[in-house]
C-alpha cells in the first residue's frame, strides 16, 4: 500500500508552510488525492510537485531597522 502523506507532513518535505501549500491546492498547482474530506499527497505527487514549486531561498534583509525622519 501507498504511503499517503497529510498537508503538514508534505509542507515539511517540500520546504514550504502549509498555508502556501494549501493555496497551491486550492489553484490547481499541486498534484494530490482525495481520501473522503481530507487531502493526502504521494510520493509521486510531492516529486511532482518539486518541479511546480522549486524550493526557494530567503532574502537577506540589510540588517539595518528603518526608522522615522525626526520630528521638529
Amino acid at each position: 500500500m501507498e504511503r499517503l502523506y497529510s498537508f503538514a507532513e508534505a509542507a515539511r518535505l517540500l520546504n514550504v508552510s502549509e498555508s502556501t501549500l494549501r493555496k497551491k491546492v486550492a489553484a490547481g498547482r499541486v498534484p494530490h488525492r482525495k481520501v473522503f474530506r481530507h487531502v493526502r499527497f504521494s510520493a509521486a505527487d510531492l516529486e511532482a510537485t518539486q518541479v511546480v514549486c522549486p524550493p526557494q531561498t530567503a532574502v537577506q534583509g540589510t540588517g539595518r531597522r528603518r526608522t522615522r525622519p525626526a520630528q521638529t
